[in-house]
């Protein structure tokens, strides 16, 4: 009898060891929903938007070059080169008047995406959807949960296990060129963005087939 019971016990205590390490992954617990978040920012990361979506060449912006619109300062994009995440093209294009004919040629300075620059750009099909513009992001550190502040109890929501979680996050593997004066005099809030550790913001996460995962996998 001793022997029949003894195997009994010996399952029931590593099933409650189980639950008590959080290994259900359907559990809502602090666990899971770090998880969930981290795994979520390891793909979208924090990025900016940079230029318009590219054209069939790869240009993201263009200025003309001959003095006709010194109001459109590129200073911004030559910066960009400088750090190497741009190249520069020089092209010319048709001149037109009014009425759409011809008049000549006027030259321009078109910039895209270097190699290097390339390496940090969201994959394009993770913006995608009803409100994307087609412009690409370049991707300047990511996201690590730091503590999980609170969440509400998981209720159904469409047809889905949600639950809202409140966080706070840092940034970490920081891009070396996110600090310098070309990006920080463009975007003034990077710099306090980089160098906090304690950002709150909160995210919907459902419940899926593989546990709890950041809402935007329903797109």
């Amino acid at each position: 009898m001793t022997n029949s019971i003894k195997p009994i016990l010996l399952l029931s205590g590593a099933a409650l060891l189980m639950s008590a390490c959080g290994n259900d992954p359907n559990a809502a617990n602090e666990a899971n929903f770090e998880q969930a978040l981290n795994a979520h920012y390891a793909q979208m990361k924090q990025c900016v938007r940079i230029g318009s979506a590219p054209n069939a060449d790869g240009i993201i912006q263009e200025f003309r070059t001959d003095g006709s619109f010194q109001h459109k300062q590129p200073s911004f994009y030559n910066g960009l080169v400088t750090l190497g995440l741009l190249e520069a093209v020089s092209y010319q294009k048709d001149t037109k008047n009014f009425s759409g004919q011809v008049t000549g040629k006027a030259d321009w300075v078109g910039y895209k995406f270097s190699d290097n620059g390339k390496t940090y750009l969201r994959p394009a099909e993770m913006d995608k959807g009803a409100l994307s513009t087609g412009e690409r992001q370049l991707c300047y550190g990511t996201p690590e949960v730091v503590e999980i502040i609170n969440f509400t109890e998981p209720a159904d929501a469409m047809g889905v296990t949600v639950s809202n979680v409140q966080y706070i996050y840092r940034l970490v593997d920081v891009a070396p060129w996110a600090s310098d004066t070309a990006l920080t005099t463009q975007f003034e809030w990077l710099p306090e963005r980089i160098a906090s550790d304690g950002i709150e913001k909160d995210d919907d996460l459902i419940i899926t087939t593989n546990g709890w995962a950041h809402h935007s996998v329903l797109k």
